[in-house]
């Protein structure tokens, strides 16, 4: 059963790298829909990766999905990256999203004073962050990304205390990748647009769920 489920996390694994693949020539195209079709095939494909090792059938495995379904949702809402309401709608949908990430980490259990030390680390990080992107920011973003920006940092302290109670060395990258890729998204939309943002984010990005995916096995 075990191998059974490997295995067929290993062929979601291949089509969630096909659909990367044909969102990435679709951004280097500028082709909307190919790029979006590709996305979505993606994100399905890890979703579909966390349930093969039986994410469904443990209190972590069904909160994670629950992260992993606003991310799918997000991913949908940002398929047009020039239509302001959409991207607003999106960062919603993928802050919910870490909410419920950081959720299914509390399930698994944490360590309480490595997340104090994490959370430190965060703030600054998240402080730096906001430091260069707040003259980049409109009004109405401000504060969607101000509390997105938290919700990202907890998140990752979150990630970093379960590795330290845990072990799962894979949960912690996940996180870690998930933060590389949301800098390549404020770094386009905010600061230089352009196709090397996608290049580099879209693979952290998919690589950081199916990661988050794997952990299910560990639990």
């Amino acid at each position: 059963m075990i191998a059974q489920g490997w295995n067929d996390y290993t062929t979601w694994v291949l089509i969630c790298g096909l659909g990367l693949l044909v969102s990435l020539v679709g951004e280097y195209r500028s082709n909307i829909g190919l790029s979006g079709a590709g996305k979505l095939v993606a994100a399905s494909a890890y979703i579909a990766a966390a349930v093969s090792l039986g994410a469904a059938g443990t209190e972590y495995g069904r909160v994670l999905l629950a992260g992993m379904a606003f991310c799918w949702l997000g991913d949908l809402l940002l398929v047009s990256n020039n239509r302001k309401g959409l991207f607003l709608a999106g960062l919603v949908s993928f802050l919910l999203g870490h909410i419920a990430y950081i959720g299914a980490f509390a399930v698994r259990g944490i360590s309480l004073p490595v997340l104090a030390g994490a959370a430190v680390v965060m703030a600054v990080f998240g402080w730096r962050v906001l430091l260069w992107l707040n003259p980049s920011l409109d009004q109405r973003m401000r504060l969607p990304v101000w509390l997105y920006l938290i919700a990202i940092s907890a998140m990752m302290a979150m990630a970093v205390a379960t590795y330290a109670a845990h072990g799962s060395l894979v949960l912690m990258l996940g996180g870690l990748l998930f933060v590389l890729s949301d800098l390549a998204v404020a770094r386009d939309r905010f600061v230089a647009p352009g196709f090397v943002n996608r290049a580099w984010g879209l693979p952290t990005y998919f690589a950081a769920q199916l990661m988050l995916a794997a952990s299910v096995a560990a639990t």
